[in-house]
């Protein structure tokens, strides 16, 4: 396998898993491209190419940074680009992204949860056992198989959410050309639909930390560019097949917390759109629950290694730690408050992850190429 080959390949692999965590429960059930997105209307016909853009360019700059300084967690990561007062801002960055990955994973456990009861007979606790124990199993043998399987799951996830979407989106065209040619939004202007935009690429940013930890296997700046293409095209291709399947249903499906699976079951009665949405659905859960919990594992495993030496056995402890974690908050029952701590947290992240990023990050890669040679 040639350079370029493998500069493609390890760009894909890291693209995928990007994708797999972005692709959460939030973006398969639509809800996010509902509030962030389509409740502006027309706007939403481009609005989340712009959230993507700027989460390209944050992401592709933070993996270079790691790339180049050798550093494979997010820890790791804020004291490279906060220094010289890393001691205070990547603590802060720190405390941020466990929360906001915590967060993530309350929400993935209980909706893994909810999802397995409608399909095994089982109580609510042993449903998110079962999930629990197939994340740990998954993320225990590292980063290799990690990008593998990330691969693997989101190909069948890409075909899922497209059958789906495209078979939506198919049986109410004319409503999506009304609401384009009238230019309906709803009332809002650009600004605020931009201004959403921005937030919802600014919460996003706190969580591609989460890959941070899969930058090992990138062997060169062009493999991190291949990344970032190929992380546009997949992210891109499926937030504008999402948001213009849910304008098409404009302006019913706004409020609704799950807004694809009311279309499906609603408007359709077809059994083999249901199980392949339930399999997205799942699939989702499953990658955003890998990225989350291998990255607060790649940083807890360095804390416990004093003390556990074999490193299979330290990853499989604390990756189970971080999963009970996520199930223990998934408990307290507050999907709202957590919601609206995703937006805090978009708020914090403009100054605190995405202008350090764009303004010291290049500074930093330049820094460390000078120092190689």
């Amino acid at each position: 396998m040639n350079k370029k080959t493998t500069s493609k390949a390890a760009g894909f692999g890291i693209a995928s898993v990007w994708f797999g965590s972005h692709c959460g429960g939030g973006f398969a059930t639509g809800t996010l491209a509902a509030n962030y997105y389509v409740k502006y209307g027309a706007w939403a016909l481009f609005m989340p190419l712009i959230a993507l853009a700027i989460m390209v360019v944050v992401v592709v700059i933070q993996w270079e940074v790691c790339r180049s300084n050798k550093v494979y967690n997010y820890r790791s990561f804020g004291d490279v680009l906060y220094r010289p007062q890393q001691k205070i801002w990547s603590t802060v960055f720190e405390i941020m992204f466990v929360v906001d990955v915590i967060m993530a994973l309350a929400i993935v456990c209980s909706s893994a949860g909810n999802l397995i009861m409608g399909f095994l007979p089982v109580p609510y606790i042993v449903a998110v056992a079962l999930f629990v124990i197939l994340i740990v199993l998954l993320t225990m043998f590292g980063t290799k198989f990690l990008m593998r399987i990330g691969t693997v799951l989101s190909v069948v996830l890409i075909a899922c959410l497209t059958i789906t979407s495209v078979a939506s989106l198919s049986v109410n065209t004319e409503n999506f050309h009304h609401v384009v040619s009238t230019w309906e939004t709803g009332g809002f202007g650009f600004g605020k639909a931009l201004w959403s935009a921005i937030l919802y690429a600014s919460f996003q940013c706190a969580c591609l930390a989460t890959t941070h930890s899969l930058t090992e296997e990138l062997p060169d700046r062009k493999s991190v560019i291949w990344a970032g293409i190929f992380g546009f095209l997949l992210n891109g291709t499926m937030m504008l097949l999402t948001a213009y399947m849910l304008l098409s249903y404009y302006p019913n499906c706004i409020g609704s917390n799950l807004p694809v699976f009311e279309i499906l079951t609603t408007k359709f009665n077809s059994p083999f759109l249901l199980a392949a949405y339930s399999l997205a659905l799942f699939l989702a859960l499953v990658t955003t629950a890998i990225t989350c919990s291998s990255a607060l594992t790649a940083r807890a495993e360095v804390l416990t290694a004093r003390w556990i030496k074999n490193i299979t056995t330290n990853r499989f402890i604390c990756n189970l730690v971080v999963m009970i974690v996520g199930f223990c908050v998934a408990q307290f029952g507050l999907l709202a408050i957590l919601n609206k701590g995703y937006s805090f947290i978009g708020y914090i992240c403009i100054p605190l992850v995405i202008l350090p990023t764009l303004i010291i990050g290049p500074r930093r890669i330049r820094k460390e190429e000078t120092l190689e040679k």
